[in-house]
């Protein structure tokens, strides 16, 4: 068999599977016996995890610090050492595996699937033993959603037009190949299959995830730019400003209008589950302490079910926002400048919004999408740069997050996130270049300007967002009246300003 190359491109393609009641027991079958397996290697994973942290060697190689470079060779044999003792490694544990593959899990599941748990239990535990994760995620009642082989050659493989795994074959939909995506992507040499199930409308669904070798099928309406394109991401709003293009809009609306029927069925459940547990409430209505609402009528299971959907349906639909989005700022350009934030410090202050509208998922895909095309996405450091603090000029201005609008003594005056986007195509390095902003702000004026005045209209019919600031024209502002007074300006003493700025800006 042809050897795979692991630096190679892959793309996934996703199919949906026919499966027949009976094929569906069986597999509902095997993926709790995966479920099971991945506990199990789990916990056998932390229990070794824990011996090696009591071992000598490995708290003679913690004594050690990272930093002496003449005790380093030391401090990884200790460590190595600890590792080897305990068997706190992918290949200890996936002997563990077979040993408790060797019994009835094993009539369920091959040892190509059973390495892959293994795989990814390990990972998991190495999560915690680095201090990447505080803890290890044990697969309850809801199951393991997805299994997959090591190769093409594995149990789990793609022949033709279906995934035959273990006696059983799973055809793909009729009419799929007319999907251009999935047509494309069966012309490439598959790397390994990955089994996917899903609950929808009650029933469970299966797809076939296909890891292909090459680059993911790009639609033809979806053009790429070749312009800088700054960033600005807020809880609710986002910003990008390039070249010749600019936008200010509110970050994934629908869903959170649609969250609204979410609400209403949350509430819903909550007056089931009072009304069917009346011995865990008081005559006010509050939670008695210890006493847990366990029974759940007919009626409130089907309300949970529907819940549940309505929670798929908009994930599903948050990402498509987030892909449609990612698209329309690529169609800009494929480089991005955006700030490093911390979506965890987001959560505390904007924890509703956060939740629906997800913008750390939203930058992921846009990096994601960047990178396929050949481009990127820098994320530079908030603290030296400050955008929302300060002007291309060089003045720096401490404003509240309730101040929307941007002014400046020098004439400037623009919507703070439209304006925040616009001075992140000019970082460099963590380092705000003030004097490549000051050059092109002449002709960025209308642009961003003209995107501050669409964004209002974009919300007409409803109330305008206060983030969104409150649009005054050219001839209202008093930034007409600075740009006249500075047209006597000596042109050299205007021009060294930003060049004194640059030195500042960033230090």
């Amino acid at each position: 068999m042809k050897s795979i190359n692991k630096k190679s491109e892959s793309f996934v393609c996703e199919i949906p599977l026919r499966v027949s009641e009976s094929q569906a027991k069986i597999l509902n079958a095997r993926f709790e016996v995966a479920r099971q397996m991945y506990n199990a290697l789990l916990g056998e994973g932390l229990r070794r995890l824990s011996l090696m942290r009591q071992s000598i060697a490995y708290n003679r190689a913690r004594a050690i610090p990272p930093t002496d470079s003449l005790r380093q060779n030391e401090r990884s044999n200790l460590f190595k050492q600890a590792r080897d003792t305990y068997g706190f490694s992918e290949y200890a544990l996936s002997r563990y595996a077979t040993q408790v593959r060797d019994s009835w899990l094993g009539e369920h599941l091959d040892a190509h699937t059973v390495q892959k748990l293994t795989k990814r239990a390990f990972n998991a535990v190495s999560r915690v033993a680095y201090g990447k994760a505080k803890k290890v995620r044990f697969k309850g009642k809801r199951g393991l959603h997805s299994v997959e082989g090591k190769s093409q050659g594995s149990a789990i493989k793609w022949k033709e037009d279906q995934v035959a795994w273990s006696g059983i074959n799973l055809p793909m939909v009729k009419d799929a190949l007319k999907d251009p995506v999935i047509a494309y992507g069966l012309a490439y040499r598959v790397k390994y299959v990955r089994l996917v199930r899903r609950l929808i409308n009650g029933k469970d669904r299966f797809y076939a995830q296909l890891v292909l070798e090459g680059k993911p099928y790009q639609k033809p309406e979806h053009i790429l730019g070749t312009e800088i394109v700054g960033l600005d991401i807020g809880p609710s709003t986002i910003a990008y400003v390039g070249e010749t293009q600019g936008a200010l809009t509110m970050f994934c609306e629908p869903i959170v209008r649609n969250h609204r029927e979410i609400r209403r069925q949350q509430r819903h459940i909550d007056r089931q589950r009072r009304a069917n547990n009346p011995d865990c409430y008081d005559e006010k209505g509050r939670a008695i302490k210890g006493q847990h609402p366990s029974k759940k009528s007919r009626r409130m299971k089907a309300s949970l079910g529907k819940l549940s959907e309505m929670f798929r349906k908009e994930a599903a639909y948050r990402k498509s926002l987030h892909g449609r989005l990612a698209n329309q700022i690529l169609s800009v350009g494929i480089n991005i400048n955006t700030e490093k934030l911390s979506y965890r410090a987001f959560q505390k202050t904007f924890g509703k919004s956060v939740g629906v509208r997800a913008p750390g998922m939203f930058v992921d895909i846009l990096q994601r999408k960047a990178e396929s095309a050949g481009g990127e996405v820098n994320k530079f450091n908030t603290r030296t740069t400050a955008l929302s603090q300060v002007c291309h000029c060089g003045e720096r201005h401490k404003k509240p997050l309730k101040q929307r609008v941007h002014e400046c003594t020098c004439g400037v005056m623009m919507q703070r996130d439209l304006y925040s986007a616009y001075l992140a195509r000019f970082v460099k390095d963590d380092v705000l270049h003030a004097t490549e902003a000051s050059l092109a702000w002449s002709g960025a004026q209308s642009l961003l300007r003209a995107a501050w005045g669409d964004s209002q209209q974009l919300a007409s019919g409803r109330a305008i967002p206060a983030s969104f600031g409150v649009y005054r024209s050219q001839s209202e502002s008093s930034e007409k009246e600075d740009l006249v007074e500075r047209k006597g300006l000596d042109v050299v003493a205007f021009e060294r300003e930003p060049i004194r700025a640059q030195s500042t800006i960033g230090s």
